[in-house]
């Protein structure tokens, strides 16, 4: 079966292989980081609740909600904005977090 590869802007981001390319050259992001973007890019345009991010990126570990925050602090930071100025992940308020971009 063929590698899954998630492409949107100037990013290419390989689940299996835990890299995220921006144009083609490698970004550093954490494990957690790579778990949250992962889950977010493969639900483009749904809402993933705070519990489904927390499962997808501590499965079977109880951690508090802050750190799901910093880590999606931390992937906005690293992701920037898109060309139209708009972030890559919103905030549903009180619910939980969606990836705004077009996956090729």
């Amino acid at each position: 079966m063929p590698e899954q590869r998630l492409a949107f802007g100037p990013f290419v981001l390989s689940p299996e292989a835990g890299t995220l390319l921006r144009q083609g050259l490698p970004v550093a992001i954490s494990y957690r980081g790579l778990l949250l973007l992962s889950a977010m890019a493969r639900n483009a345009g749904e809402v993933l609740t705070k519990s489904e991010l927390l499962d997808a990126a501590w499965p079977g570990t109880a951690v508090e909600e802050s750190n799901l925050s910093v880590q999606v602090a931390s992937l906005r930071r690293l992701l920037g904005s898109m060309a139209d100025g708009t972030e890559w992940i919103a905030t549903v308020p009180r619910v939980g977090y969606r990836f705004t971009g077009s996956i090729e």
